[in-house]
C-alpha cells in the first residue's frame, strides 16, 4: 500500500468505541448503536467520507444540542400510505431506520408507503437505508437534501445541495441491485479529505469562491461543487430538494444548514424513504431472478482496454466487505482526535498506538 500512514482496527473495536462515546454524550444504547454499526459500516465499505470521519462532528453538535438525544422520531401525520416525522435533530441513522421501518410496514399494507422527514441531522449514505428496505424483500428509495453546494449552470453562487439518492431492488441470495449517488461530480467529503491528507483534487470537481475551476480542496470547500452530469445532475439535485423538503415540511435551498460549520447552527435537513412491494404488482420473486439476470449479464459483460471488468451498481460492496477482513483504517490525525474525545469523557480509547497498527496507507 502506498499514501499516508494510517491506523488499523479491528470494525467489532471501532463500533464499540462509537457506540461508547455517543453514549457519554447522553445517547441512549439504541440510537448509539444504529449510529455506531452504520460509521464503522461506512469505513469497511470504502464509503470513508460517512465513516468515524464524522464521529468528531457529532459529538461537537450532541455538546451544542444540534443533534439532540431524542430516542424516537416524532409523528406529525399518519394517513393511509403516508407519514410524516419530525425528527427533532435526533441522531441520523436511528432516525433513517424508523423512517424506512414506517414506510416499509405501509408498502406491507398499500403496496406503497412513503415517510418523509423534517428537522434531520446527517444520517450518512442513503443506501443504507435503501439496502434495508431490500433486506425485507421491498424496494427501497431514499434521498435528503443538503445545504447549497452546487451552482446552477452557468451560474457562480452555490443554490442547490448535492442531495443524494438510492435505490435499492432485491435481487437473489440477498444481493440487491443498490444505486447510491449524490448528484455533485464527488462528495464534499472526499475534497476534505484531499485537503487533510494535503493533495490536489482532480479537475472538473469543483469551483472557488469566485466561480472559477480548482483543484485545491481548501478552495473548493470555501466555493462549490460541479453538478454531476451538468444540467441534468443539477436539476435532479433540484427535484430531490423539493421533494425531501417540500413533503416533510422541512427546510429547503438555503435553509439547509451546513454540517460540518458553525455547530450551533442545526443542519436541518429533510428527507424522503419510499418502499415497494413486489408482490403487490406481481410475482416477487420472478422480479428478484429477473434483476439479478440483468445484474449478471452486466458483471459478465466485456470490460473496455485498460478498464476493470463492469459491474452491476452496488456489486461491488460485497467485494469491499470480503477484502476488508474486518478491519478498517483512519487517518492517524483522525485516530488521535477520537482518542482525545475518549479521555475527555473518560471512554476507553480506541487505538493504543503499537508499531504493527501502523500501516503505509
Amino acid at each position: 500500500m502506498t499514501g499516508r500512514p494510517g491506523v488499523s482496527s479491528r470494525a467489532e473495536d471501532a463500533e464499540a468505541f462509537a457506540i461508547a462515546l455517543l453514549q457519554a454524550c447522553g445517547v441512549s444504547r439504541e440510537v448509539a448503536a444504529e449510529a455506531g454499526e452504520a460509521l464503522v459500516e461506512a469505513d469497511l465499505d470504502g464509503t470513508t467520507s460517512h465513516g468515524l470521519i464524522q464521529l468528531p462532528n457529532y459529538i461537537r453538535r450532541l455538546r451544542v444540542g444540534t443533534i439532540a438525544k431524542w430516542d424516537r422520531l416524532d409523528p406529525v401525520v399518519d394517513r393511509g400510505a403516508i407519514a410524516v416525522f419530525d425528527a427533532r435533530l435526533m441522531v441520523g441513522q436511528a432516525g433513517a431506520v424508523q423512517a424506512m421501518e414506517a414506510a416499509s410496514a405501509k408498502a406491507r399494507t398499500f403496496g406503497l408507503g412513503a415517510a418523509a422527514v423534517r428537522n434531520g441531522t446527517h444520517f450518512g449514505a442513503c443506501g443504507r437505508y435503501a439496502r434495508q428496505a431490500a433486506g425485507s424483500g421491498l424496494v427501497g428509495v431514499v434521498m435528503c437534501n443538503t445545504r447549497p453546494m452546487m451552482p446552477a449552470p452557468g451560474g457562480a453562487e452555490a443554490v442547490v445541495g448535492n442531495n443524494p439518492i438510492a435505490i435499492a431492488i432485491p435481487g437473489e441470495e440477498g444481493r440487491p441491485i443498490v444505486l447510491d449517488m449524490a448528484m455533485s461530480a464527488t462528495a464534499m467529503g472526499k475534497i476534505r479529505q484531499a485537503a487533510a491528507q494535503g493533495r490536489k483534487i482532480d479537475p472538473g470537481l469543483a469551483l472557488d469562491k469566485d466561480g472559477s475551476p480548482t483543484d485545491d480542496p481548501l478552495a473548493a470547500i470555501s466555493g462549490m461543487l460541479l453538478p454531476a452530469g451538468g444540467a441534468k445532475g443539477f436539476g435532479l439535485a433540484l427535484m430531490v430538494d423539493l421533494l425531501s423538503g417540500l413533503l416533510s415540511g422541512g427546510s429547503i435551498g438555503s435553509g439547509v444548514g451546513m454540517m460540518f460549520g458553525d455547530p450551533a447552527r442545526p443542519a436541518d435537513c429533510s428527507w424522503l424513504m419510499i418502499a415497494i412491494d413486489p408482490a403487490f404488482f406481481g410475482d416477487a420473486a420472478q422480479m428478484s431472478r429477473r434483476a439479478s439476470e440483468v445484474a449478471a449479464r452486466i458483471s459478465a459483460g466485456k470490460a473496455a482496454p485498460g478498464a476493470a471488468p463492469p459491474q452491476a451498481p452496488g456489486f461491488g460492496r460485497q467485494d469491499r466487505l470480503l477484502a476488508s477482513q474486518g478491519r478498517i483504517t483512519i487517518s492517524t490525525a483522525l485516530a488521535s482526535e477520537l482518542d482525545a474525545l475518549a479521555a475527555e469523557f473518560s471512554c476507553p480509547p480506541l487505538i493504543r498506538l503499537r508499531a504493527d497498527q501502523i500501516i503505509d496507507g
